[in-house]
């Protein structure tokens, strides 16, 4: 049996995606095959400098590719009910939820 890679995704046009973290790492490379197979992927960042890059990455990388960037932060709960309420109020359904934390090394 070969190996599982990104080329096993099955077509996601009309499924959307919302990736954590997607500015960078895993984030930012399942973001990046999420797009490649056709879903609208939420790239969630709490750093926007950093989402916008990864934004202009992932579109010069895959031209007309359906992402977009959104705010969201989840060491503040503001940032999280903004961000639920602006995501429900632009989209019909969650298809994927890619949880990817990015906190490490924090103190006990």
């Amino acid at each position: 049996m070969a190996p599982w890679t990104t080329d096993d995704i099955p077509p996601l046009t009309h499924r959307t995606a919302v990736v954590t973290g997607a500015n960078s790492g895993l984030g930012y490379e399942t973001s990046l095959a999420l797009a490649r197979a056709g879903a609208h992927v939420v790239l969630a960042c709490r750093d926007q400098a950093k989402g916008a890059d990864a934004l202009d990455r992932i579109g010069r990388e895959i031209p007309g590719a359906d992402v977009r960037l959104a705010r969201l932060d989840l060491a503040d709960l503001a940032s999280v009910r903004t961000f639920a309420a602006d995501f429900s109020a632009e989209h019909d359904a969650l298809d994927i939820l890619v949880n990817n934390p990015g906190v490490m090394a924090i103190p006990r």
